[in-house]
């Protein structure tokens, strides 16, 4: 059974609550605290189960990036950065070919519980995640056979989900400045959407400002919070939560998360050489569009 009593660094975080004053975008207040670099979920599970005590749990919701944060590829996969770089229209394609493929494990092997419980006090849980929506499928597949779900999140209306399926650019970004305000995008450097998606618990926002996303998820979910645990293992998009929470009138909470990977078992040149005769299979036997020109 977990132990209640929360950890040092979350009771100093919960101590240094936001400003309860609204503040124009233009001077956001200097009290959010700061970012807590954890290697366990369990300081984050804990700052959310303290805030709970204090404002309620249906005042309180906890957001989760998914790559490396709740989920990772234990096999490493092949290394795809070349061609990121020197064929990036032929990247993505192969990128989700290559997640459609994969079966992904939990960052940590209590995970399920520890937002089991969660849900057992009643606070709400969403995954915020750079994927786009064509991964959808996939990332849904693999949260089920990992056992990871979002039973409390609420759903999604206006001002973002004003239609069922994926959301256009320009409502992405009609939203974030009825949100927002332009002045406070402007500070954030966001000028431009891009399609978003928002079912079951997971909102799929590649490319986008997670700060600016997470503004405007909360503005979208037709209730009020208190406190907001925010759980990401990418530098930028800590920051980038960081620095949107300046404006917020929310205690939010920002956790890096930086999982003790283990080593893969195979080398990465392996990995490469694996997956170029994989390739090579594939393209000969099913010729998908992504396959190099010849095969």
């Amino acid at each position: 059974m977990r132990i209640a009593a929360i950890t040092l660094s979350a009771l100093l975080m919960a101590g240094c609550q936001t400003a309860s004053l609204a503040l124009p975008a233009s001077m956001p207040h200097e009290r959010v605290p700061p970012v807590a670099v954890i290697s366990q979920m369990e300081p984050a599970i804990d700052a959310a189960l303290a805030a709970a005590e204090r404002v309620g749990p249906n005042r309180v919701i906890v957001v989760f990036d998914i790559d490396s944060t709740l989920l990772f590829d234990p096999l490493g996969g092949p290394d795809l950065g070349d061609m990121k770089d020197s064929e990036p229209e032929r990247f993505r394609p192969v990128e989700r070919a290559l997640m459609s493929l994969k079966s992904l494990a939990l960052t940590e092997d209590d995970l399920v519980q520890d937002i089991a419980l969660l849900d057992q006090r009643g606070i709400a849980t969403y995954a915020l995640t750079a994927r786009g929506e064509d991964m959808r499928d996939m990332t849904e597949r693999e949260l089920a056979r990992t056992g990871l779900t979002f039973p409390l999140a609420p759903e999604c209306g206006p001002p973002l989900c004003v239609r069922r399926g994926t959301l256009p650019a320009d409502t992405v970004l009609a939203a974030a400045r009825s949100v927002l305000g332009q002045t406070e995008l402007d500070r954030l450097g966001f000028d431009r959407g891009r399609p978003v998606g928002v079912s079951g618990g997971v909102m799929n926002a590649a490319g986008l400002h997670k700060g600016v996303m997470l503004r405007v998820l909360l503005a979208s979910l037709g209730r009020e919070y208190d406190t907001i645990v925010f759980v990401d293992d990418a530098q930028k998009n800590v920051d980038h939560v960081h620095q949107a929470a300046a404006a917020m009138n929310h205690e939010v909470l920002v956790f890096h998360y930086r999982m003790d990977r283990p080593q893969p078992p195979v080398p990465q040149d392996q990995r490469n050489q694996r997956w170029e005769e994989a390739v090579r299979a594939i393209c000969l036997a099913l010729s998908p569009a992504w396959c190099p020109t010849g095969n």
